[in-house]
């Protein structure tokens, strides 16, 4: 590798040399290398822009379609989860609307039966118990 950026240097330098030499040497030569370098310049400079124009060109393309595939893929399949996630969000409030009936219905049977049940085991419970005591009462109301 340094072999070959030695070659190129002194490649280099040759052509430097060359130039220097030519200009005292030759009387048109600064003329011609003038018009030359103009030359040279212009043609890079065409070269660019009409590779700036090709850029700008494929930039527009891809940027059309990135347009295109938004609004046409994109776009449907959010607009489609979208309706999927309504749907989700009804189907929710209705289970949560279920859930709450559910237990209001659960609240008012555990009241029923509270009322209508335990209440009158407990007073025939409670009556049951008056009554075995007032019987134990009476049987050993006579013994010393």
């Amino acid at each position: 590798m340094n072999r070959w950026i030695t070659i190129g240097g002194v490649i280099i330098g040759l052509v430097i040399v060359a130039f220097l030499v030519a200009t005292f040497m030759v009387p048109g030569f600064r003329e011609w290398s003038r018009d030359l370098a103009i030359i040279v310049l212009a043609l890079f400079q065409m070269i660019s822009a009409v590779l700036t124009i090709g850029l700008l060109l494929a930039l527009l393309y891809v940027a059309r379609e990135i347009h295109r595939v938004a609004t046409g893929v994109v776009i449907p399949k959010i607009d489609a989860l979208t309706v999927k996630v309504d749907e989700v969000i009804d189907q929710t409030r209705t289970i949560a609307s279920s859930a709450r009936e559910t237990a209001v219905s659960v609240t008012t049977t555990t009241t029923y039966v509270s009322e209508q049940v335990v209440t009158p085991v407990i007073r025939l419970s409670g009556l049951v118990a008056g009554v075995r005591a007032a019987a134990r009462f009476l049987a050993y109301r006579d013994e010393p």
